[in-house]
């Protein structure tokens, strides 16, 4: 949803309602959705109940709060497997994340978001702070700098002046000059770090995933707290993450 204008018809409005509930775990009341969509509760009443009838959010008896339905994860599963590598992906993120004892995540650019498509569980991160389907701002994560460094400057430049780069802790870059510097960096040596830039206490690893076509529209990551003894050995984890892009971009280029 963007943050600088009001959704002006139904179909907007529900379309915003579901990311809203897509973003919040612990589900929203009428109220709540309706304050953040900036309308009436009784508009948004009517779009929660013909959502609801069809299945695309679901009511708690005991809360009365509104949580994403069954319905889009039909669809979700859908768009996920269209992108076929996650398959083949999978046993080298279960490598990943036993070599190194991190979680081994696999993500996406979204409409200048990451979205996490796979992971592996290998850390004490849970499934709050990282999950198949979450998604981060890309310029605070390994995964997001891996994929933004391989876009036209133009279209970061772009992303930049529209969205601005948020502060989420006293680590995160939020210099445009910096910023681009440092994915001058990640492109030179092939992979990126995120080292408490999202969120305190969680670290990142990340390097390109390359189609056949040589297109960087993937990235894989060891992501784990920061505390975490792994990272005692960074250039272990660096080198451990690297293979596992190089192995996944040659099974897609086999594939394809």
């Amino acid at each position: 949803m963007n943050q600088n204008s009001k959704p002006t018809n139904s179909l907007e409005r529900a379309l915003d309602l579901l990311e809203i509930l897509g973003r919040d775990t612990a589900g929203l009341t009428n109220a709540e959705i309706s304050r953040r969509l900036g309308i009436a509760t009784s508009s948004c009443s009517y779009i929660l109940g013909r959502l609801e009838k069809e299945g695309y959010v679901a009511r708690s008896d005991e809360t009365g709060r509104y949580e994403i339905g069954l319905k889009v994860l039909v669809i979700a599963r859908g768009a996920l497997r269209r992108m076929k590598f996650r398959k083949v992906a999978t046993p080298i993120l279960q490598k990943l994340s036993t070599d190194t004892g991190l979680d081994g995540v696999i993500g996406v650019l979204d409409q200048d978001r990451l979205m996490v498509i796979n992971r592996i569980s290998g850390s004490e991160l849970s499934d709050a702070d990282v999950d198949t389907g979450t998604e981060f701002p890309a310029h605070a994560t390994a995964l997001g700098k891996v994929l933004l460094a391989h876009r036209p400057e133009e279209n970061t430049l772009s992303l930049i002046g529209d969205k601005g780069l948020t502060r989420f802790t006293p680590k995160t870059i939020v210099s445009t000059s910096d910023f681009l510097d440092e994915l001058n960096t990640v492109r030179k040596q092939g992979f990126a770090i995120a080292d408490e830039e999202q969120r305190l206490g969680l670290r990142s690893i990340g390097a390109p995933i390359v189609d056949s076509e040589g297109l960087v529209r993937a990235a894989v990551a060891a992501v784990g707290t920061a505390k975490h003894e792994s990272w005692s050995d960074m250039p272990h984890i660096v080198a451990q993450v690297k293979s596992a892009a190089r192995h996944i971009s040659r099974l897609i280029r086999f594939k394809e």
